[in-house]
């Protein structure tokens, strides 16, 4: 019998991945995420896109590995809009600003 792991990768990276994200979860139940933060990408122009699992959409920057372009992330755990962050299956995002969709016009 072999496990698929629907994150993508091998189960030790998948294992760490969700060790991490169970950690971060139970912090950001305590208090505000900050030092996690100093180091995140941002996410502009962001929106909330439905797939099998709940994710964002955006211009990402300073991401350390796409750098700055359109991405879709992974699923989305935590989110908070007040403070501007949030925690997906494998990193955090600092939020920028969101979409504006009240500027699209139709013809």
């Amino acid at each position: 019998m072999s496990i698929l792991f629907t994150g993508g990768g091998d189960s030790a990276s998948t294992i760490a991945n969700l060790r991490a994200l169970a950690d971060d979860l139970e912090r950001m139940a305590m208090f505000q995420p900050n030092g996690e933060l100093e180091g995140a990408p941002t996410l502009h122009g962001w929106s909330a896109v439905r797939r099998p699992v709940g994710g964002l959409s955006g211009i990402v920057e300073g991401h350390p590995l796409l750098g700055t372009s359109h991405v879709v992330t992974s699923e989305v755990f935590a989110i908070d809009r007040e403070r501007g962050w949030a925690r997906t299956f494998s990193r955090f995002y600092r939020l920028g600003e969101a979409a504006d969709f009240s500027q699209e016009t139709s013809e």
